[in-house]
Formats: C-alpha cells, structure tokens, sequence
C-alpha cells in the first residue's frame, strides 16, 4: 500500500464525491437522546460541532454531548453549568409564553427570546390600527399611529444593551408581525441593518457568540474560548488502481488550526495516529490500517500559512463492489490528549 503525505496545505476544502459515493442521513441514525439534544441545541451549536456531531459513532456521542456544554460552562469550577440550565429554561418560557400551532421555543419569537433573554421592553399592538410591513419606520410603530382598520397584531421588543463586550453596546428594536392571524408572529425587522454580523451571527453561531448572548456571564466564560475542537475533514474517492487492487481512496486533512502543538526549540510537533477501518452492511470487517506520523512544522511555516494542513491519502486496497458500507476512522494527537471519531455510511 502506498501512503501519500503532504505536511502543508494552504487552504482545505473536502467533501464527499457525489459522483463516487452517495453519504446517508446521518441524522436519521442518532438515539433518542442524542437527537433530542440535536434538535434542542440548534440555536446555539456550530456549523463545526454539528459536522462532528453526526459524524460520530454512537459510542462517542455522549461524551460529546458532556463536553458541548463543558465549553460554554462559565464557571466549570462549579457542579451547576449556568449556561445550560438559562438555556433550557428559557426554552420551557417561550412554551409557556407564544402559544401556537408550533411550540413557542420553534416560533421566532421563541428563537430570539431563547438567544437574547427577555426583552427589557415588550409593546404589543392588538389588531384594529393600519397594516404593519416590514418596510415600516419603526419609531412610526411604537409611537402609536393606528388609524385604519386591518392592522395585523404586532409586538415590538428593545433590548438596551445587547453585545455589551463591544465598544457601543447596540439598542436593537425587534418587531414581530402576526400575518396570517394564527399567533405564529415573524420578524419583520431588518437584522442586518441593526445587529453586527446581522442573521449570520444567528444562522451561524460560534462559540464566543453564544456567551456574548447571555451578557453577564461574557467575562467569566472568555479563558472557555481557547478551547480547541479538534476535527478532522475527509474524502472518500472512488479511484481504481488495479495494480493495488483498489477502487477507494480515502483523503484525510488535519488543518493546523485544530491542532495542539508540543514545542521543542523553534519546532511544533504533534505525534498523530490514524485507524481506518472498512466494513460492509452486514458489519462485516472487510480491512483495517493504523499509521503513526508526526506533525512537524516550525514556527514561521504555521505563521505563514495557518490555514495550512497536515495530508494523507490511503487507497483502500479491496475492490468494493455496489453496496452499503461503514467507515470507521480514529485520529489521535498525542502532544494535546486530542481524538475524534467518525463513522462514516457511504454507498458505492
């Protein structure tokens, strides 16, 4: 078997070849538990951590979940984590709050009251003043100017201080149209004009966001920050190599980012281990490979090139006929205490 190794990679971008094999739901294989965190904590957890998340087995899946909320625990010295228990109270209070053909947490002024807290103001408009649009002044909305009749019911909510860690803290007025007359009340402020980094901050979290939202805990939870989620991206590849007898290449990138280094003089170090393991349907082994190499850069190449990865390419050396396959794969960082898992179904 020939290994392929590249050290250096300036930029990575990997997905799974749709024209070679064609990835499952991965969703749709989570437990009970695991799908109800996924589904509760979609608010707030990355783009990052929901690709490691679902690409998880099983077995790992708790302890992700135990370290999820480990990262945004403001005070981790203590036994309580404030930060989940705000969290999931106040998604009990938009329950109780909106009412709805879907439950308050899901409506969007669920959404927004699970992310910022309650407003410090709520005004609410009954119907029987003229029609709200999203293009309304809004100062024209709060200042009570209703004259015709047909106004959609409305609420209006300000916030004094979101964003407190920023030089001038924002004042954000937020106002929620009910359009359709059945209580599902939709934003029809501009987020963009008013909030930094507008919707992508909400559709888009990360982790200094979600302790930003949550204002009074911002300072205390900033060392929580440095936390380095360790990930890896993948590709698998369909490539024939009848010499090797092989019809996958499977494509891993370590990007230098998610790597904990150990110093030694001017270098950075990070022995790695990688696993690979190949099953069919029926969880049948079909081939397995561990290799060992170590990260070995220095201090200017990963200053000059931070978005730069460590590379292997491994061809799978059996030709895997039409069907349903497993991938299980471990990489291990013994300078950092680093690992992750992943199990991967694909279809040849």
């Amino acid at each position: 078997m020939k290994i392929f190794h590249s050290p250096a990679l300036s930029a990575i971008l990997l997905v799974l070849a749709g024209m070679s094999c064609a990835s499952l739901n991965l969703e749709s294989r989570l437990d009970t538990v695991s799908r109800d965190f996924f589904n509760h904590a979609r608010y707030i957890i990355t783009r990052e951590e929901s690709k490691i998340f679902l690409e998880l087995p099983p077995s790992s899946q708790t302890r992700f979940i135990e370290e999820f909320w480990q990262r945004r625990d403001p005070t981790p010295e203590t036994e309580e984590n404030e930060f989940r228990e705000a969290y999931y109270r106040r998604i009990e209070e938009a329950n109780r709050l909106f009412r709805g053909a879907r439950p308050g947490w899901l409506q969007e002024r669920g959404q927004f009251y699970i992310l910022f807290g309650p407003p410090d103001e709520r005004r609410t408009n009954p119907m029987g003043g003229r029609p709200i649009d999203a293009t309304d002044d809004h100062q024209e909305l709060t200042g009570g100017i209703s004259a015709a009749t047909g106004e959609k019911a409305s609420e209006v909510w300000t916030y004094y201080n979101l964003f407190s860690s920023l030089s001038k803290p924002n004042q954000v007025e937020l106002v929620f149209v009910d359009s359709d007359g059945t209580g599902n009340y939709v934003l029809a402020t501009n987020l963009n004009q008013l909030i930094p980094g507008g919707i992508d901050s909400l559709l888009k979290p990360n982790i200094e966001f979600t302790h930003e939202l949550y204002k009074e805990e911002n300072i205390r939870s900033k060392p929580l920050l440095r936390w380095v989620v360790f990930d890896f991206d993948w590709e698998i590849l369909k490539v024939e190599n009848k010499a090797a007898g092989s019809n996958m290449l499977i494509r891993i990138a370590l990007p230098y980012k998610k790597t904990i280094f150990r110093v030694d003089k001017n270098r950075l170090q990070a022995p790695l281990r990688l696993d690979i393991m190949v099953r069919d349907a029926s969880q049948t082994t079909l081939w397995e490979h561990s290799l060992s190499d170590t990260l070995d850069i220095s201090r200017s190449t990963l200053d000059q090139n931070p978005a730069g990865a460590w590379e292997v390419k491994v061809p799978v050396p059996r030709l895997l006929g039409k069907g349903r396959y497993f991938i299980y794969l471990r990489l291990e960082n013994a300078s950092g205490d680093q690992s992750v898992d992943k199990l991967l179904p694909f279809k040849m």
